[in-house]
């Protein structure tokens, strides 16, 4: 039973308001608890001050006057009674009361003191044992021979102002303390209202709308900070998830085009009790197969990527061979006209993505490419180094320049899969440009076509100043 209403205690102070309150009321009632405790001392000790002040200039007044003509110089106003001056005694060295200001004071103040001494005596008693006094006693030389001058101060009234101030603040501090915890309750109730606002909505969200957005309130502080942050969070999600179910559907269906074609005229042979023939296999099969291939491994790089990063592993390379081994391959490979202007440079990198991004600008530009495909590379004044592919295809509007990398799009989407790529190639030279701190340019060619290339900075070895064009 303990342990559950500890629990449901637990509960009931989870909320940030009521935490607050109690925080709030905690501090408060400490604060105003050490503030009266404080006030009431202060006060008695001045009051005690104040006492003490009158007794003594009393007490010195009656000393002037008796110093030179004895008892007999005190006058009747020195004897009558004032704020804080309430007993008047003069008092011989044998102790006995020479003068009193009324002769219910019989009883001496304090003990004989020396000429010129001052003693301060707390709770001394004039003749009635339950009233006591703040007394100053002030020792004189008169011709009547030693005499000490005690002047005392009632404590009860002083007593009694502060017991009453210390009850005032026992009954109006606890008012003030409620009302604090009330008003505070309140207001961070109505500071709070738009997170609440906001966590609803965000429970709106969660069913899958994201779309969405949560309210921003006109407050200017870090609530509306937090809900700016929250809708931009959103859209970053937002668009996240559109491209991860654009990319599902688009990789559904690439697979699916040569999955259909494989699975298709294995059905048929199945169903024929007939074995493929050769011919099919090298020009049907055995393409959809490598497309298949090489298409799964372009995922996987990409998934990697999107998971991880592209992980390097980095070298000294000489960009120069790397170009060159390209315009070889390339020159071998298609009938086209291969043209290059290569320098020497050296980066730091990963020798195989490097080569992989060239040769995906290199086997782009030779599907757009009509008759002539060039390669540009030139090192920079900003200590990089540029490689460009150039074709004298088609080109691409500059509506669709910012395009170009996202995955599967084809811009000519009259051209037909078999002789076209999958539409990861530039997605995955910008990935590999990307993870070795370049860039992805793309631009036209002189007089027609298209022109991609990539910047990458330049190992910090000196460079050779030599240059060969092909």
């Amino acid at each position: 039973m303990i342990v559950q209403r500890f629990h449901r205690t637990r509960e009931s102070v989870r909320p940030v308001r009521v935490r607050l309150t109690l925080l709030a009321t905690a501090l408060v009632t400490a604060a105003l608890a050490v503030a009266a405790l404080a006030m009431v001392l202060v006060l008695h000790r001045i009051l005690l001050g104040a006492a003490d002040a009158a007794t003594q200039a009393r007490a010195d007044q009656i000393r002037a006057a008796i110093a030179s003509e004895g008892v007999g110089g005190v006058d009747g106003t020195l004897l009558a009674q004032a704020h804080n001056v309430d007993v008047i005694q003069i008092i011989d060295a044998s102790g006995r009361v020479r003068l009193v200001n009324n002769k219910r004071y019989s009883s001496p103040l304090s003990g004989p003191v020396l000429p010129g001494r001052l003693r301060l005596v707390h709770g001394a008693h004039a003749g009635d044992p339950d009233v006591e006094y703040r007394t100053s006693a002030i020792g004189v030389a008169t011709p009547e021979g030693d005499l000490t001058v005690a002047v005392g101060a009632a404590e009860a009234p002083i007593n009694r102002l502060v017991v009453t101030v210390a009850i005032l603040c026992c009954i109006v501090f606890p008012l003030i303390v409620i009302g604090m915890a009330v008003l505070t309750y309140v207001f961070v109730g109505r500071a709070l209202a738009p997170v609440d606002d906001i966590r609803r909505r965000v429970d709106e969200i969660s069913g899958g709308d994201l779309s969405r957005r949560v309210p921003v309130p006109a407050t200017g502080d870090e609530i509306a900070t937090l809900a700016t942050t929250m809708n931009q969070m959103l859209g970053r999600i937002d668009r996240t998830r559109q491209q991860q179910v654009r990319f599902v559907n688009d990789a559904s269906h690439e697979l699916n085009s040569p999955l259909t074609t494989l699975v298709g005229l294995l059905d048929l042979a199945d169903a024929k009790g007939q074995p493929i023939d050769p011919e099919t296999v090298g020009s049907v099969m055995l393409p959809d197969a490598l497309r298949l291939q090489q298409m799964v491994a372009d995922l996987l790089l990409l998934a990697r990527a999107d998971e991880s990063g592209i992980v390097l592993r980095r070298a000294p390379v000489d960009l120069d061979d790397v170009v060159g081994a390209e315009v070889a391959r390339l020159e071998a490979l298609t009938d086209l006209e291969v043209e290059a202007r290569i320098v020497s440079a050296r980066i730091d990198a990963d020798q195989e993505k490097v080569t992989r991004a060239l040769r995906n600008l290199a086997d782009n530009a030779v599907r757009h490419a009509t008759g002539r495909v060039a390669i540009d590379m030139v090192r920079t004044g900003d200590g990089m180094v540029e490689v460009t592919v150039l074709d004298d295809g088609p080109g691409i509007p500059d509506a669709d320049k910012g395009r170009v990398t996202e995955r599967f799009v084809r811009l000519d989407d009259a051209r037909g899969r078999a002789t076209g790529g999958s539409g990861l190639g530039l997605s995955i030279v910008d990935e590999i440009i990307r993870a070795h701190g370049g860039e992805l340019v793309v631009g036209d060619a002189p007089g027609r076509g298209a022109a991609i290339g990539f910047r990458l900075p330049l190992d910090g070895a000196a460079q050779p100043p030599s240059a060969e064009s092909r």
